[in-house]
């Protein structure tokens, strides 16, 4: 649902989200309970479409959002999102240990092979 401004003869302004069939529908202000009516007092934003980038998951330059979406397709990759450098950093330790532990293994098992003693 878009959100509508809505001002008051005392000048107060009050938003709310509604549906669009409701927006020239009086409101009551939320400050002084006057009769508000629709108003523009904020331009309406545009957002325009996404600077190209080189993908650094394909090397392909990226122009769009619509290009940035197929990219994520073509190559099962997804957007970055807050916290996944600390997921990706325990992962990195997680798998470090598992490979450590089975360099241990082959180690160990190498020199019993071998009749070194282990201790």
């Amino acid at each position: 649902m878009p959100l509508y401004e809505y001002l008051c003869p005392k000048g107060h302004l009050s938003t709310e989200f509604r549906a669009v069939h409701l927006r020239s529908n009086p409101l009551s202000c939320t400050i002084c309970g006057h009769e508000a009516v629709k108003a523009i007092v904020t331009p309406p934003r545009v957002f325009g479409d996404l600077e190209g980038y080189e993908s650094p998951a394909s090397g392909k330059w990226i122009e769009g959002r619509r290009a940035r979406a197929d990219d994520f397709v073509r190559t099962g990759s997804r957007a970055w999102e807050p916290g996944d450098d600390k997921v990706a950093a325990r992962n990195r330790v997680a798998i470090q240990a598992k490979n450590e532990a089975l360099i241990d293994d082959a180690v160990m098992k190498t020199a019993s092979e071998l009749g070194i003693p282990t201790t």
